[in-house]
């Protein structure tokens, strides 16, 4: 699997879809689970209902696996054993901190027209 590619995927699609989910929200979400490792359901609720933490979970989903659920194997994350909270994938979590560093390095883009 090549989580930089898929972080790269995620941070596009958080943006794309930043209507459904406030992108600040989804990004503070992710963040906070790449950061943590290991976070229970309680925990990521600091960041919205239990509803939009689960549209959150599923445009990252959608941008690593494609639509459906994460699968067992290479899945992004996965439920711990004792099915109380909720475990990153390592490789996701490195590659997308690094993602996010490099956002905090870009300028902001302007969706200003060209014209003058």
């Amino acid at each position: 699997m090549d989580w930089g590619a898929a972080a790269y995927r995620t941070r596009r699609l958080v943006e794309a879809r930043a209507r459904m989910v406030p992108e600040s929200l989804s990004l503070a979400l992710i963040d906070f689970f790449a950061e943590r490792q290991a976070v229970t359901a309680a925990e990521m609720q600091q960041y919205g209902p239990a509803d939009a933490v689960a549209a959150i979970l599923r445009l990252v989903t959608t941008a690593v696996h494609g639509r459906g659920h994460v699968p067992a194997i290479n899945g992004w994350y996965r439920r711990e054993e004792g099915g109380t909270g909720y475990v990153i994938e390592p490789g996701f979590a490195i590659a997308w901190k690094a993602a996010r560093a490099c956002d905090a390095r870009l300028p902001p883009v302007s969706h200003a027209s060209g014209g003058g």
